[in-house]
């Protein structure tokens, strides 16, 4: 039997989109030979129990209901009457975070820390994913075309940045996800105030050209230590300028993609390269998504999620969501780790008696 832990929560702009695809993980979970541990993160506390399987549960969440638990030395531990008791040994944790702390590399650090394997991108390729400045300019570097932008942080004066923009622009948070904070500036008056609502996602702001007409194209990767495949490209439809929160998660009128989109064989090839060149630059373990942007028959590389909603699951139907879930956790567990011992010969050295 795995003992697996489901990671999720998290003080995030995108805690609830986090606990939506950590209940569709429960309801889909394999049951064979594996069993899920909700841990929910949430006030800097973690969360577990079965009742966290359910809806109601967060509507609202009650702290006093549930009880507290803990990850330390590969075991979950459970606290009760101000006591701790070790619940399993973890064979493995699943990500199911996005955004902040679950997606930013702290999650995976922790786990690292405590022992624990997971099958996600790691501490190093979850902080460059994270952060939209410098995926964009290590994807430049390697030749992948960007959307030409100018990164912001708190405390630059923003008049002489945004008069040298040509409008319209893109105006984004560095570190958000799921479109948060994200609008189309059509004016440098525009801009300020949207780069100021933006600030409150992060301490860096990116101000992007908007390609106008410009089509979404999302594409994930599967990478187990036995499998690794790349999916077939999916078009987002969005209802506005740009792709909204909306367009993602609460439309109800209608198809909200278009998949699997035929591209033309120039493009398809560019696309399958890029998403090469993105595997190595983040390291990719586990699902990842990349987004790109069509603009008059050119690609350009929009982000990386490394936690993607849903982990992306649907972006590849020749295996059930449950078959899906099987192979990442499955893999997990087959995830090598590298232990060095503790008390090296050089700890062993015995100090010279100094002379007098």
């Amino acid at each position: 039997m795995i003992n697996c832990a489901l990671v999720y929560g998290f003080d995030s702009p995108e805690h609830d989109v986090s606990v939506m695809t950590a209940l569709e993980i429960m309801r889909n979970a394999p049951s064979k030979g594996i069993r899920l541990k909700p841990v929910y993160a949430r006030d800097g506390r973690f969360f577990g129990g079965d009742e966290l399987s359910e809806i109601k549960a967060y509507t609202p969440f009650e702290a006093g209901k549930h009880p507290e638990v803990f990850v330390q030395s590969g075991r979950l531990w459970r606290v009760k009457r101000g006591k701790a008791r070790a619940e399993c040994e973890l064979d493995c944790a699943l990500i199911a975070a996005h955004g902040g702390a679950g997606e930013n590399g702290a999650l995976q650090g922790f786990l690292e820390v405590s022992g624990v394997k997971y099958l996600s991108t790691g501490v190093f390729g979850a902080a460059l994913g994270m952060s939209k400045w410098a995926s964009k300019t290590l994807m430049k570097a390697a030749g992948v075309p960007v959307p030409e932008f100018t990164v912001i942080k708190k405390g630059d004066e923003l008049k002489p940045l945004l008069e040298k923009s040509s409008y319209p622009v893109i105006i984004k948070p560095d570190s958000g996800g799921s479109s948060l904070g994200i609008r189309v500036a059509d004016s440098a008056r525009e801009a300020v105030k949207m780069v100021d609502t933006a600030f409150r996602f992060g301490d860096k702001v990116i101000i992007e050209e908007y390609l106008k007409g410009a089509e979404d194209i999302n594409i994930a990767v599967l990478s187990t230590p036995d499998t690794f495949i790349v999916s077939k490209p999916e078009r987002p439809l969005r209802h506005g300028e740009i792709l909204s929160f909306d367009d993602k998660y609460t439309r109800k009128d209608g198809k909200i993609s278009e998949f699997p989109v035929d591209l033309d064989e120039e493009t398809a090839a560019e696309l399958k390269e890029y998403v090469k060149i993105g595997v190595e630059i983040f390291e990719v373990k586990g699902v990842a998504r990349f987004d790109f942007l069509l603009s008059g028959g050119k690609l350009y590389f929009n982000e990386v999620n490394t936690v993607p909603g849903s982990l992306a699951g649907y972006l590849f139907p020749e295996m059930s969501f449950s078959a899906f879930l099987r192979r990442l956790i499955e893999g997990a567990t087959c995830r090598e780790t590298r232990h060095f011992p503790a008390g090296d010969k050089l700890l062993n050295i015995k100090p010279k008696r100094r002379q007098r």
